[in-house]
Formats: C-alpha cells, sequence, structure tokens
C-alpha cells in the first residue's frame, strides 16, 4: 500500500505569479505558457502553466486589492509527480517546499485543498476504511 499526495492547492494573497514561479517552485519563468483564463469565484485572470503544474494569477486590481496581487498554485496528482523529480532532482523534499513558503510569505499564503491518494496495489480494492485505519496506525504503508 502507498500514500501520496493526490492533489493540492495554495494560494498566495500578496505574491505575483512570476515570484511564485521563480521563488517558490523554483522553476525559470520561460518554459512557462501564459493563457488567459478565469477560476470560479476569483479574480484571476491568468494561467501560466508548465506540463501539469499551474499557476493562476494577475488578479483583478479592486478597492481590496489595489496592486491586483495574489496566486493560486495548483497541484494535480501529476502535477506533484512533476514537482516531485524537480524536488528530489535538488535534493529537496515536500516538507521543503512548505518551509520555504513559510519563510517567503509567512501567514500571506495558505492551502486551500489537500487530497490524499491510497493506492493498495489491487485491481478491486478489498480494504476497508477500517482496515486502512489500521494499516496507517501501524505505519504499513510507504510514504
Amino acid at each position: 500500500m502507498s500514500i501520496k499526495i493526490d492533489y493540492i492547492s495554495i494560494v498566495f494573497d500578496s505574491a505575483r505569479t512570476e515570484e511564485v514561479i521563480r521563488r517558490v517552485l523554483e522553476l525559470p519563468i520561460d518554459i512557462f505558457t501564459k493563457y488567459p483564463a478565469k477560476v470560479k469565484h476569483k479574480s484571476y485572470q491568468s494561467l501560466h502553466q508548465a506540463g501539469s503544474i499551474k499557476v493562476f494569477g494577475d488578479s483583478k486590481q479592486t478597492e481590496d486589492n489595489p496592486d491586483g496581487t495574489g496566486c493560486y498554485l495548483v497541484l494535480s496528482g501529476m502535477g506533484w509527480d512533476e514537482i516531485f523529480r524537480i524536488l528530489d532532482m535538488h535534493g529537496y523534499s515536500f516538507g521543503d517546499l512548505f518551509r520555504h513558503c513559510e519563510r517567503l510569505y509567512g501567514s500571506k499564503f495558505r492551502f486551500t485543498r489537500l487530497d490524499i491518494a491510497i493506492d493498495d496495489r489491487n485491481e478491486t480494492p478489498f480494504f476497508t476504511p477500517e482496515q486502512i485505519k489500521r494499516k496507517c496506525e501501524r505505519e504499513e504503508f510507504i510514504g
């Protein structure tokens, strides 16, 4: 059985898209393609995408946000796999990435979604939620 992060989204209240790409992800901006895009109930106007790594940004300027700052990092399962390979090449972990966010932005970033995937490696899953709970308590997994 293996457990991994399957989806995560992080909001950076005062950052610009390019800043998150360069400073948080430590990736060059030129590998990202910029598209016009919207996120439901948000003011983001663009999407920077490289593979499955997505950063929404360019918020509309409003009275509450006169600088139009703020962006939204979205990593699906494939996006996480891509980030994992990049972190691993540099000797970093996901924990290092999260601590880096905290150092750079303090309380001005937040996780808005975190999905965990459990793969029991069977075509037809046969573990009940109670059995999975016991396996986790006994640390019978690869993380």
